[in-house]
């Protein structure tokens, strides 16, 4: 688990250190040097989303997280299999509920309460939705499909985003207990069981790399939440709890080396690796690779150096809050720019990053520990699971309660006048307009969208020269009603005629009269789909046929461009826009008309140029 047990067995995992396998101690013993590593992993993310200058890859934090998860929870799996030679399920997933859920749900409820307060009420449904994904632990695949969503990928982060993490987690333990139970083939654990789990960890461990390096490139948003491409981050310190026997007998001049280097890995990705950097792909091996050195370090019974300033005290109460840490400074820092409508000055945000400590503080201790280790551990494991089941689905429901509450304008808003936290005039790229947005060059990802986790950069909108406020109450007769305009798009948009970021195809789309020997062509991006309501109104008026070729963020202009929402070379759509040109050649139209943003990411001589920028000669 991402913040899980540093020690051997916890309190109620039925199992004793005392029966434990004899080659398994290494790894039952107490690991001080883990907590405090999970101390440098929630730092250096607080310092990224401070926006602390130079921690640009701070992100990687996560990272450190996953491989400290997979190893303290194979670890207990593989403890319980040699004492019983099984693994309760319903105890196990009891325990990850007491461990995980109550902290979770009462900072989704406090965050989604003060964003209906703070919030514009248009927005606040938006993040409804995104509690409720996290609540039940599918906000990675909320925030993947938004984040390739073209008409949303130009919203700021969500006050939850970093949920998406504890999304990937969750659904890792659903299959990681069968995983390795089918491996050990129901009998008492002992060598041979043992190689035949490493073989097993060792092939998803190789499979999810192949695939996190192959969809890094190839749809980056989806290689950054899902779980297929991120369990050999979680596996690799899986492997470590099987081997972790042999990785005791370490010298401890190795070992020591080992921690050095790990701990040097993580820090030159903190420092090297950016919001240009493709992510996950190959960078993760860098905080990847140097969590495990310093988990396998550890291993060593001697300790090492480092080792020991890792399990310093305040090192380690640190690594003891760092859940409740994690839970509650992203919405800290986010809601208060979006309350003041202004980005915050960097004092003021390391000053909410520092204030989150307290408040995490006092959630592990009156909301973690008593849940974890009081009265609630004799509770039977299904009461326990269902309990969970039920406090999870009621902060969903709860949350799109309220959030279709408060997302219904009273008669006398007024429009205009600001932005938000999810306001397109203030996400990078926007203007103020669904319709008539540029082109956004970045998305929601964290990792992806000029980000590898939520940006401090793009939490503190800041008010648009383009919105004006217009003064006075809505129309009584506004149609479609403020609520529904943002979804209000034109026909193209949901018959197919306008292309997403990975297809290459247009098919055969005509309006108007479909049979008229007069063809006028509608050819561009999205701001050439903005104008096929007006030229269908005349097409259908003057008998011609209105053929529409558009495709998001692809200009018609032969120039090769940077998807910010694939974090790569837009290749699509050079491929859609050379067919499109033959196509057009071909059917010889009456008319052409082409429209498209000026604002776009070349890409010369295989390098990215920005607005402004000159290209090396």
């Amino acid at each position: 688990m991402l913040f899980g047990t540093v020690r051997g067995v916890p309190r109620d995992a039925g199992v004793t250190t005392q029966q434990a396998h004899p080659i398994a101690g290494a790894a039952d013993r107490f690991r001080p040097d883990v907590e405090g590593l999970r101390a440098v992993a929630v730092v250096l993310v607080l310092l990224y989303h401070a926006g602390v200058p130079g921690v640009s890859g701070g992100f990687i934090g996560v990272d450190v997280f996953f491989v400290i998860s997979g190893f303290l929870i194979t670890g207990l799996l593989l403890r319980e299999l040699r004492a019983t030679g099984t693994v309760s399920l319903p105890r196990f997933y009891a325990r990850r509920a007491r461990r995980l859920l109550p902290a979770a749900m009462v900072a989704l409820a406090a965050t989604m309460i003060v964003s209906a307060i703070v919030l514009p009420p248009l927005i606040v449904p938006d993040v409804a939705g995104d509690v409720a994904s996290s609540a039940l632990y599918v906000g990675n695949i909320h925030f993947a499909v938004q984040a390739t969503d073209y008409l949303q990928a130009d919203a700021a982060p969500s006050p939850v985003l970093h949920f998406w993490s504890l999304g990937v987690e969750e659904q890792f333990y659903l299959f990681w207990p069968a995983l390795l139970l089918l491996a050990a083939g129901l009998g008492r654990i002992g060598r041979t069981v043992e190689r035949r789990i490493g073989v097993i960890v060792l092939g998803v461990l190789a499979g999810s790399l192949v695939l996190s390096v192959w969809l890094t490139d190839v749809n980056q948003p989806w290689a950054f939440f899902s779980l297929p491409t991120r369990a050999w981050e979680l596996s690799l310190g899986a492997l470590l709890a099987v081997g972790a026997a042999r990785l005791a007998r370490m010298p401890t001049g190795i070992a020591t080396l080992a921690v050095s280097i790990g701990l040097g890995l993580i820090v030159v990705g903190a420092l090297r690796i950016d919001t240009a950097t493709p992510f996950p792909g190959t960078a993760a091996l860098l905080p990847v690779v140097g969590a495990a050195l310093v988990v396998a370090g550890g291993l060593a019974p001697a300790g090492t150096s480092p080792g020991r300033l890792l399990a310093a005290g305040p090192m380690r109460w640190l690594g003891r809050i760092s859940y409740s840490l994690y839970l509650w400074h992203w919405p800290i820092i986010v809601l208060p720019a979006a309350a003041l409508d202004t980005e915050l000055p960097l004092a003021v945000r390391i000053g909410l990053a520092l204030l989150a400590i307290p408040i995490a503080a006092a959630s592990q201790r009156w909301i973690e520990e008593p849940i974890r280790h009081g009265r609630l551990t004799r509770v039977p494991s299904r009461s326990a699971l269902a309990v969970a089941g039920g406090l999870s689905l009621a902060v969903a429901v709860g949350s799109l309660a309220l959030g279709a509450a408060a997302g219904v304008p009273a008669p006398d808003i007024v429009a205009g006048g600001g932005s938000s936290i999810a306001d397109a005039s203030s996400a990078p790229g926007g203007s103020g307009s669904a319709e008539a947005s540029p082109e956004p060059d970045q998305s929601r990802v964290p990792g992806g969208s000029e980000d590898a986790s939520p940006s401090p950069r793009d939490t503190a909108p800041s008010p648009s020269p383009a919105v004006v406020a217009i003064g006075g109450p809505l129309p009584a007769d506004l149609a479609p009603p403020l609520a529904q305009a943002r979804d209000d798009m034109p026909v193209i948009y949901t018959d197919g005629c306008h292309l997403a970021a990975l297809d290459t195809t247009s098919p055969r789309c005509a309006y108007g009269d479909a049979g008229s020997t007069t063809e006028v062509v509608l050819f561009g991006d999205s701001h050439a789909a903005q104008w096929f309501p007006a030229l269908e109104r005349i097409a259908t008026e003057r008998g011609w046929r209105l053929t529409s070729l558009t495709k998001s963020a692809c200009p018609s202009a032969d120039v090769t461009v940077w998807s910010g929402s694939l974090r790569r070379e837009y290749r699509e759509c050079d491929t859609w826009r050379e067919a499109m040109v033959e196509r057009i050649v071909a059917s010889r139209p009456a008319l052409v008309v082409l429209a498209n943003s000026r604002v776009a990411t070349l890409i010369v001589d295989g390098q990215r140029v920005e607005a402004g920028d000159v290209p090396d000669t």
